[in-house]
């Protein structure tokens, strides 16, 4: 199969069932949700299709990715706190600018701190899956 074959088009609402059965079809292997449906202000989706058959979806989601920077030597409590207001406001930022779900990706053996970005409201999302980052942005040094 080319590539040139393939017809993206812009997601519509005829779409939802379809694309429901193919997320579901796709449980064995692993999950793919759409907590804020397919279209909306932070969400987008196209269609892909080959002699009018759809072949498939691809979601995006504006979010905020949250990372942290600690002094080693600083009070637990501190810390807590540090965290919690910095992400708290970034997210209300990102939230007014229409960003749908913000993210925060804590290696696995620092069980203390996921235990407590998980009591800021934060929830396991992609278990047993790797997540990948590609730049949209030049990266600085």
């Amino acid at each position: 199969m080319s590539i040139s074959q393939l017809l993206i088009r812009p997601f519509e609402a005829h779409d939802v069932e379809l694309l429901n059965l193919f997320r579901k079809q796709f449980s064995n292997d692993g999950r793919t949700d759409a907590p804020f449906g397919y279209s909306r202000n932070g969400v987008e989706t196209v269609v892909v299709e080959r002699d009018e058959k759809v072949v498939g979806g691809v979601m995006a989601t504006a979010s905020v990715v949250i990372d942290f920077m600690k002094d080693s030597d600083a009070r637990g409590e501190d810390i807590y706190g540090a965290v919690l207001m910095g992400e708290r406001t970034l997210t209300y930022m990102s939230q007014k600018s229409g960003l749908v779900a913000a993210y925060c990706a804590i290696p696995s053996h620092m069980t203390k701190y996921i235990d407590m970005v998980k009591r800021s409201g934060y929830s396991e999302t992609f278990s047993n899956c790797v997540v990948l980052r590609r730049p949209l942005a030049k990266e600085s040094s």
